[in-house]
């Protein structure tokens, strides 16, 4: 923002993702994401916005932006499921985002985002790193065992 780039954030509280817990519908996540995109680019009148995703907000965005109906999960047959955001976003940044999984409770919606193709209208980049190892103490407990279940390590 002190550069003159408007920068907006995703309003999510914990509990919003009460519902998509054991892999999951991200549906509820996913129409977050599109009421905040459409915001945004109402308040700035910008045709493109640039989306930053970190850890899975990075392969939640990678379903917005698809060309394939994300109607992978029961719940969600016959709903929206469909937003082909690319034509809207001009650059997916993604932070720690774990894009495989062989993890059982994550893999249905992994194995969905590493199907679907990267859109070339859309500039990607992936930053990833090892620089920083996480904690499985008390406090950090979740965030650690989500990343070594998914990823292999925490």
């Amino acid at each position: 923002q002190a550069l003159g780039f408007p920068a907006y954030t995703v309003p999510l509280k914990r509990r919003d993702w009460l519902p998509t817990l054991g892999g999951r519908s991200m549906l509820p996540i996913l129409q977050q994401l599109d009421q905040t995109v459409q915001r945004v680019r109402a308040e700035t009148g910008s045709d493109r916005i640039n989306l930053v995703g970190h850890s899975a907000g990075g392969w939640i965005c990678r379903i917005y932006l698809g060309e394939t109906p994300y109607d992978i999960h029961p719940g969600d047959v016959g709903k929206t499921c469909l937003w082909k955001a690319h034509t809207q976003v001009q650059t997916l940044t993604t932070l720690g985002t774990p894009h495989v999984s062989q993890e059982r409770w994550t893999k249905r919606n992994l194995d969905f985002v590493k199907n679907s193709p990267l859109r070339p209208e859309v500039r990607h980049t992936c930053v990833a790193g090892k620089a920083i190892l996480g904690s499985p103490k008390l406090g950090n407990w979740f965030t650690y065992s989500s990343y070594e279940l998914t990823c292999g390590a925490g």
